[in-house]
């Protein structure tokens, strides 16, 4: 094999070594940086349980947490490009370069009273304290915005902040008389923060629920509407006895839209499938949902995740199908050139071999006419320097059995010229 045909298979080896390389890039797990807080929080704990999962699952996308002091720091951490996810409440902020993913925890805020308050409507409110968990920070602000929807004004209530371990000792003291619930409902920390309330009131909380959810969600995003169904908070009998229209808050897990929508797809399809095998450990997993990817949603939808909940995310073909095309026409006409040239340089080399048999002939006219015997043996040594070249050509390759033949012929002849000739020499 000559050089051409050492540089041709040394091109396809090169070729076949990029798309090994690149299969192999493909195949690696890639790393998102997901921005959530503060630690310690449900949704803190939520990501974490996410890191585990998907880690233990061997799944093709992992997450490296970037704590945050909470919702408005982690949706400017995504904004900044410092991050690729963030997990966020978004009554609290909304980043402006994300979309949604996923409806990690839904809560359905309403107030907690007792009948010996006399406060039976939101607008009873007026001139009580109403206590309320003041991390986060969202918290105060989203109590505000219910109470101005029925013209109770900030100034007109007394708002105490609270620890999440101060909610029972104040209610005790009865130092707030209604307490505004945002927690996930049906969860274990709110169903035994109703038990101890009911504890240290000596009676049945009163449930108050944000009726005009419809008008709040009208005039915030944010905010959606949702119900409190029968006996979704326990007992017996059930609380409530009825179920109650409210607001509904979501946290939610966003993607930058800079993501590529395969990537932000497969994300999707694994998180959701750590519903099952995160079950035992973190029960509130279970309340993972999906958006809605109606064109009105309030929230829109990153695209990928979209392409995900809605069937339509590409296969691994469809995605790479219009690659492999060109990749195996590309490699069809490389081969194609690639033959044409190894068969031309072939020929070029056949040629050239066989342009020795050429030298002979004329090397065999000379001989029977040469008359000085100095000269024969030059020609004799000439015809010997052409035999060694032919038979490192087919040593090489570059003749064929036939064409050996053809020299062997050749040889001959040019052999008994040269005897003949010297007999001839001799006897003049």
């Amino acid at each position: 094999m000559g050089r051409r045909g050492l540089a041709l298979l040394g091109g396809f080896m090169a070729l076949g070594g990029l798309v090994a390389a690149t299969f192999y890039y493909l195949n690696q797990p890639r790393t998102l940086r997901l921005a959530v807080g503060p630690l310690g929080s449900e949704d803190a704990r939520m990501a974490a349980a996410f890191v585990q999962g998907l880690n233990r699952d061997k799944a093709s996308i992992r997450l490296r947490l970037i704590m945050t002091e909470g919702s408005a720091d982690s949706a400017r951490k995504i904004d900044a490009g410092e991050a690729d996810l963030a997990m966020l409440r978004p009554d609290i902020a909304i980043p402006s370069t994300a979309d949604t993913v996923l409806v990690t925890r839904r809560t359905f805020p309403f107030f907690i009273t007792t009948k010996e308050t006399a406060i039976g409507r939101i607008a009873d409110l007026r001139g009580r304290k109403v206590g309320v968990v003041r991390s986060p920070s969202g918290n105060v602000a989203l109590l505000k915005r219910v109470l101005a929807q029925y013209e109770v004004r900030a100034e007109e209530v007394e708002i105490v902040g609270l620890g999440q371990d101060e909610v029972l000792p104040a209610a005790k003291e009865k130092r707030i008389d209604a307490f505004f619930s945002i927690n996930a409902v049906g969860s274990h920390t709110n169903n035994e923060g109703l038990r101890r309330l009911r504890s240290a009131w000596g009676e049945d909380p009163v449930l108050i629920p944000v009726r005009e959810a419809a008008a709040l969600a009208a005039h915030d995003r944010a905010v959606e509407t949702g119900e409190i169904v029968r006996g979704a908070l326990g007992g017996d009998p059930p609380r409530p006895a009825e179920s109650l229209q409210t607001i509904s808050i979501t946290s939610r897990l966003f993607a930058s839209q800079s993501l590529d929508d395969n990537l932000v797809g497969e994300l999707t399809k694994d998180i959701l499938g750590l519903r099952l095998t995160l079950a035992a450990e973190l029960p509130s997993i279970q309340a993972l949902e999906t958006p809605s990817t109606d064109k009105d949603a309030p929230l829109p939808v990153h695209s990928g995740a979209a392409a995900y909940i809605d069937g339509e995310q590409e296969t691994f073909f469809d995605r790479y199908g219009d690659w492999f095309y060109i990749g195996a026409m590309a490699l069809s006409a490389l081969g194609t050139g690639g033959a044409a040239v190894f068969s031309r340089e072939s020929a070029n080399r056949r040629r050239r071999a066989m342009a020795g048999l050429d030298e002979l002939l004329v090397l065999l006219a000379t001989i029977r006419s040469t008359e000085d015997e100095a000269e024969l043996s030059r020609l004799g040594r000439e015809a010997d320097l052409i035999l060694t070249r032919v038979l490192g050509d087919y040593a090489k390759g570059d003749l064929d059995t036939a064409a050996l033949a053809a020299y062997r012929l050749a040889i001959d002849q040019v052999g008994r010229a040269v005897a003949e000739r010297q007999r001839a020499l001799a006897e003049d």
